[in-house]
């Protein structure tokens, strides 16, 4: 915040920290660090510390790692290399308070830095890290954006939370695509945060950050991140990078003020998500049968995607269920003698992919409805038979057996995402929804879903 004195027992102007608690000698604000300024000394948190990376250049190989400093000016980046890197890599701890002096100060490379500061610190020989107690810690300024106004934001844009976790879901694994570290697999926690602007926003924890929470916590604690990146996967979302600082019930008055409106208030409200629209994964909204109509989902000018919980009630066997495609690219073919024409390419090829295009009618507590599934979706639907399998046992073995492959996958339950689009038809409208993914029911993760459902409505 702003003026007023702060613990460590300097005036805080700006929440500017202007005296150490140590030594009384002048604390440099890391928003005032510059490489004109000649010496400096910073007393700071370590709110990021990276791991230990090799590289390779034209001078030979080398490792290095960099860590974040914060305080209630701003942060900056500060990186190690070789014999300084080794030295300090087990001695500096993430969230102690220290007061660092010494190194070269250089423009910011944002390509790799996310820190506010224009600047960047390479440390070295003489550089010294001073441990501090809690009392002269820096206070944090926090810049909280409400969660009605992120969705107004572009993607990964650098902003300040605060929220109340409403469901925390279990640890899950994600696998990296790219980079030094592909392959590697790496947790994270999805939260579910809302505010006293009504809308509710998903909020990715990772690294130590996804531990400060926990799925079976029943308290609604409130959630304050500095620095985290807007996002727009499945909608507006938000998530913790390498830079960002987080604190669970924080000591501060805007984290008290929430937390009162939400015991007496908020508790029982209903929230609107800000991550509407979107694609992807399986953490769409949860709709029923029921809310399709009711919602209107669909009408919009993008899809809509969600996800329902229901069962496959009838699969259409009759007309078309399946089509005949160039297994090169998926494109229709039609007989052409003994072979098969693609018209897409003009080639003739000797054998096709039968591929499904099905229809199927979904049904759950609230009501029924037809969804489209086409090939991956549809192989799901029929217990992992390929429709040229399936194609294969109606020629070999007659309808009957065609028909009880049809009959015996009917009533499973399974979690479907959907894609939800008005399409018209002979000036007729419609809402087509289109399977996107399809899992069977899990029935431990609905257990979680609704116990923290329960746990949301404060039940």
């Amino acid at each position: 915040g702003g003026g007023g004195f702060n613990q460590a027992g300097g005036r805080s102007s700006g929440g500017i920290l202007h005296k150490d608690n140590n030594s009384g000698g002048p604390a440099t604000p890391i928003a005032a660090i510059t490489p004109y300024g000649g010496k400096w000394t910073i007393q700071a948190r370590l709110v990021v510390k990276g791991t230990m990376r090799f590289y390779k250049n034209q001078k030979g190989e080398g490792r290095l790692f960099s860590i974040d400093l914060m305080d209630s000016s701003g942060d900056i980046r500060g990186t190690f290399f070789n014999d300084d890197a080794d030295r300090w890599m087990e001695e500096l701890q993430v969230n102690r308070v220290y007061r660092v002096q010494g190194g070269n100060v250089k423009p910011a490379n944002k390509q790799y830095n996310q820190t506010k500061s224009e600047w960047e610190i390479t440390f070295g020989r003489d550089t010294t890290f001073e441990p501090l107690s809690e009392a002269s810690a820096p206070k944090v300024t926090y810049n909280f954006v409400k969660i009605d106004q992120v969705e107004q934001l572009d993607t990964n844009t650098i902003v300040d939370v605060l929220g109340i976790v409403q469901v925390a879901e279990p640890l899950s694994e994600v696998t990296i695509k790219s980079g030094a570290n592909a392959g590697n697999k790496i947790s994270k926690r999805d939260v579910t945060i809302v505010d006293q602007s009504g809308k509710s926003i998903r909020l990715t924890l990772w690294d130590e950050a996804r531990n400060l929470v926990q799925d079976g916590d029943t308290s609604a604690p409130v959630i304050a991140i500095k620095n985290c990146k807007v996002g727009d996967f499945q909608g507006k979302n938000v998530s913790t990078t390498r830079s960002s600082m987080t604190e669970v019930n924080p000591d501060m008055p805007e984290a008290h003020a929430l937390k009162g409106w939400y015991d007496f208030q908020g508790k029982s409200a209903v929230f609107t998500s800000v991550g509407g629209g979107g694609g992807g994964g399986m953490r769409d909204p949860r709709k029923t049968i029921s809310q399709i109509k009711d919602e209107n989902l669909g009408h919009g000018d993008k899809p809509d995607y969600f996800t329902l919980r229901g069962w496959v009630s009838f699969i259409k066997k009759d007309g078309t269920w399946n089509y005949c495609a160039n297994p090169a690219n998926k494109k229709k073919v039609i007989e052409n003698g003994s072979a098969w024409l693609d018209e897409s390419t003009g080639t003739i090829i000797d054998t096709c992919e039968r591929r499904y295009i099905l229809g199927a009618v979904a049904s759950d507590h609230t009501g029924s409805t037809w969804l489209s599934a086409f090939n991956d979706q549809g192989i799901k639907i029929m217990g992992g038979r390929t429709a040229d399998e399936l194609n294969e046992i109606q020629n070999s073995e007659g309808d009957s057996a065609f028909n009880g492959i049809f009959q015996e996958n009917n009533f499973k339950p399974y979690v479907f995402k959907l894609r939800a689009k008005v399409e018209t038809w002979q000036d007729e409208s419609r809402v087509k929804c289109v399977i996107q993914d399809i899992n069977p029911l899990d029935f431990k993760e609905g257990s979680c879903e609704l116990l923290n459902l329960i746990r949301a409505y404060g039940v």
